[in-house]
């Protein structure tokens, strides 16, 4: 299988802010993966919390070219040894290895004119309902967003160390969606039982990563409102520990290695008899489309990261006012939009 890869900078339709960071643009490594005239799509959204660039990611590409010329591949069993053997090249890059992942799902189904649901699920994808997230805003940017988010079915809200309930009281006094609240780990100095009860006087559905990872044994026993695991949850390793505190956790493509272990994740979550999402990062509409599929057997999805981009390179799902419709064509149905100029072997 030949490799090509390229990375581009992206930049959000507005400033991203949450309570650690604040984003004007990111930068994303795309992968071509393509043999016997078929092409399969692959995306990395490398993120510094989690000490991935993006080039760190074309190094472990780049170690793993020649081992992907000599792969072969027939099944979605073969994809899963692929991706046992591919961490030997691209160790510790979680994200080089959700790129090739999606991408070899990507190619498989292509070849077998499937979409990629159907070689994960059995079953042909359905629409999706997906939150569409306000990042932390002025009293005049949310005005704008709500007026954006008119009639959406979901709404993320996030929030920082100030644990305000304002936002989240204008959006239900504009909104009927169902909401939730991501404090990305920011709130260490509250009594968090007192604040669930109040965000559900509010309607919230359920409060994402309140404490910091280090601090999930502190974790209330009993709270007014489920409580889901986010930064606490990277990988596959982490789902029995967090299933243990948690209510339900959020299962990311870039954290976790690609469709490959998230499929796995989806079915001992359900075992464990814990709610589940899949979400993503500031991405492109490739990796929303494999979050796609994976949504089809999740309880939420938190996949509007194209949608928020000014400058997506990619086709893919239709996304229509806060709903993802799978597009027709077969494997992520995903197509670029113009040339993506290619990184040359080593470079």
């Amino acid at each position: 299988m030949k490799l090509r890869w390229t990375s581009r900078e992206l930049h959000p339709r507005h400033v991203f802010r949450i309570s650690r960071a604040r984003r004007r643009e990111v930068r994303n490594v795309f992968v071509h993966i393509e043999h016997a005239g078929v092409t399969g799509y692959g995306e990395a959204s490398p993120n510094a919390f989690y000490d991935e660039t993006w080039e760190r990611v074309g190094e472990k590409l780049e170690a793993a070219r020649d081992w992907l010329e000599t792969l072969e591949l027939s099944t979605s069993a073969d994809i899963e040894r692929a991706w046992q053997e591919a961490w030997h090249w691209l160790a510790p890059s979680r994200a080089a290895q959700c790129a090739v992942d999606v991408a070899l799902w990507d190619w498989l189904a292509r070849r077998e004119e499937k979409t990629v649901a159907e070689l994960v699920w059995g079953k042909a994808p359905v629409a999706v309902e997906t939150f569409c997230t306000i990042g932390l805003s002025t009293p005049e940017e949310l005005e704008e967003k709500l007026d954006e988010l008119e009639g959406f079915p979901r709404i993320k809200i996030k929030s920082d160390a100030a644990a305000s309930m304002e936002t989240v009281r204008r959006v239900r006094a504009r909104s009927e969606a169902l909401i939730a609240v991501d404090a990305n780990c920011a709130w260490s100095d509250h009594d968090l039982p007192v604040l669930a009860k109040g965000f559900a006087r509010f309607g919230v559905d359920f409060i994402e990563q309140p404490l910091p990872v280090e601090e999930d044994d502190a974790l209330p026993a009993e709270c007014a409102l489920p409580i889901f695991a986010d930064e606490s949850c990277v990988t596959e390793a982490d789902v029995e520990r967090v299933a243990e505190r948690f209510d339900g956790f959020n299962i990311k493509l870039v954290k976790c290695g690609g469709i490959t272990p998230a499929r796995r994740m989806v079915r001992r979550g359900r075992a464990l008899g814990r709610k589940l999402m899949v979400g993503c990062m500031l991405e492109s509409s490739v990796l929303i489309a494999a979050g796609a599929a994976i949504a089809q057997g999740t309880d939420y999805a938190d996949l509007d990261g194209a949608w928020l981009l000014a400058d997506d390179p990619f086709t893919g799902w239709i996304f229509e006012r806060g709903v993802l419709r799978p597009p027709s064509a077969t494997g992520l149905g995903v197509a670029p939009r113009f040339y993506l100029r290619d990184h040359a072997p080593g470079g």
